[in-house]
């Protein structure tokens, strides 16, 4: 480490010395610069030393030659594989050396990174590659993408298809759906059986998002895009939307094998909404409704709404037929969240017939009062290391102090950038997806960059 902290002091004085007025560094003060950067970023992998890696990383990277990136990546990867950084740091640090990556520019070093983003040895350096992809210069993020989704690891198909799902082009639902049914066909077990079931299901996330339709089989996506590939309408859901097959929440498909509900039970939910009108289907609700009197007449009379169309009363009976439907193969929980968090079992249990009839009964069991802790009920579902997908249905904004007057709880903006910033760390590399589903009065900007930021979808309910 002595050694290291003397080139770091060389470093800075040559640095130092180069602001001088009237002073240049020669090429050969960068070769010798470059060089002591490529040992610097050897030893700092080596020592796990990753301020220095990143710092070296730079340097090296400046030196925009095909060796330079090879090095580059090895260091990387070699010190992602031995770290046991989590969370936020570990976002940072991969963040960071991704962008490291825009000083690479000439055509023999973009060669390079198009070559390693398939060839490396090391996940953790193909997917720094494909994060990379977005700020070389030259280097392709569409083409990148679509590389990335033939790669052998889990969490790398995963990170293409978070930037495929807003690529609204033909080429990528076909590329898509192809991959999606090879990985349906194959047969995989042991300890890595979860991923790439997570890997599915971000297939079908990514279709879901482009195409505005969900479906149950990467077969009836096939079919749905065979039937549509020159459809000018493909990619717009108000004339190309699709309904939704087998079990549904509120109009959300449900799918996935480890699911967690989570479930709103604050004193909002008793509120008993006006009954809607069907008219004209709307992409983000769950159910139709109208905005005016066809045709001009007049408006009907003013009617009560009808006891059932109490929130919690609706939420419970919807839950409940869903929890009956599950199938067999699913695992499942049931996380509610008002003042504080409950959880109907510990850990996901499978949806066996008593299990499924022991979560109807405390469903239904379920008293709606106080305030909206939605941060700690996310917290809840997340601490389950196998959940792979989680349903939010709710009706108020998240708050740990509640409010009586109209408008946001003044804690409210302050809980909800954290609930993303959480959320992110929690879910880095997971592939959970994040279903919101919400009320009249729930906060629909917060939950639908919840549901885009996490490969699912909101559903307005009315």
């Amino acid at each position: 480490m002595a050694g290291m902290c003397r080139r770091q002091a060389a470093a800075i004085a040559t640095a130092l010395i180069a602001a001088l007025p009237g002073s240049r560094l020669g090429a050969d003060d960068v070769a010798r610069e470059h060089a002591a950067a490529l040992k610097d970023l050897s030893g700092a992998s080596a020592a796990g030393d990753t301020d220095e890696l990143l710092r070296a990383l730079k340097v090296v990277l400046e030196g925009d030659d095909p060796r330079s990136v090879r090095s580059a990546v090895a260091a990387y990867s070699k010190i992602r594989s031995s770290s046991k950084l989590e969370g936020r740091e570990l976002m940072t640090f991969h963040g960071k050396a991704a962008a490291a990556f825009a000083a690479v520019k000439s055509k023999r070093s973009i060669e390079e990174l198009e070559e390693l983003l398939v060839s490396h040895g090391d996940w953790h350096g193909r997917l720094l590659l494909l994060d990379a992809s977005g700020v070389a210069k030259g280097f392709d993020r569409l083409q990148s993408c679509l590389r990335a989704l033939q790669d052998e690891h889990p969490v790398v198909i995963r990170r293409a298809l978070q930037y495929l799902a807003h690529a609204k082009k033909p080429e990528v639902v076909d590329a898509i759906v192809t991959r999606y049914l090879n990985l349906a066909k194959a047969k995989r077990g042991g300890g890595e059986a979860s991923q790439w079931d997570r890997t599915l299901l971000a297939c079908q996330s990514a279709l879901q998002q482009l195409l505005k339709v969900d479906l149950a089989a990467p077969e009836d996506y096939k079919n749905y895009f065979e039937a549509r590939r020159n459809d000018p309408n493909l990619f717009s859901p108000e004339k190309c939307l699709g309904e939704a097959t087998g079990v549904t929440l509120f109009g959300a498909a449900v799918t996935g094998k480890n699911i967690i509900f989570v479930l709103d039970i604050s004193g909002s939910m008793l509120t008993i909404d006006p009954t809607p009108v069907p008219k004209e289907k709307d992409p983000e609700r769950g159910r139709t409704v109208v905005a005016g009197v066809p045709g001009g007449g007049q408006k009907p009379k003013r009617r009560e709404p009808p006891e059932e169309r109490q929130r919690m009363a609706r939420a419970k009976r919807e839950l409940a037929r869903v929890v009956r439907s599950l199938p067999s193969d699913v695992r499942f929980n049931v996380v509610t969240y008002s003042s504080d968090v409950g959880s109907w079992k510990k850990a996901m249990v499978p949806a066996s017939d008593s299990n499924k009839k022991s979560a109807v009964e405390h469903i239904e069991g379920l008293v709606a009062e106080g305030i909206t802790v939605t941060d700690m009920a996310l917290e809840e579902a997340f601490s389950d290391l196998n959940v792979d997908t989680i349903y939010l249905v709710t009706d108020g904004a998240p708050t740990h102090i509640g409010t009586t007057t109209p408008g946001l709880p003044e804690d409210a903006l302050q809980i909800i950038e954290q609930i993303h910033e959480r959320t992110a760390e929690l879910n880095y590399l997971r592939g959970v997806r994040i279903f919101a589903l919400g009320f009249r009065e729930a906060h629909e900007e917060f939950l639908k960059k919840l549901a885009a930021d996490h490969a699912g979808r909101y559903v307005r309910i009315d």
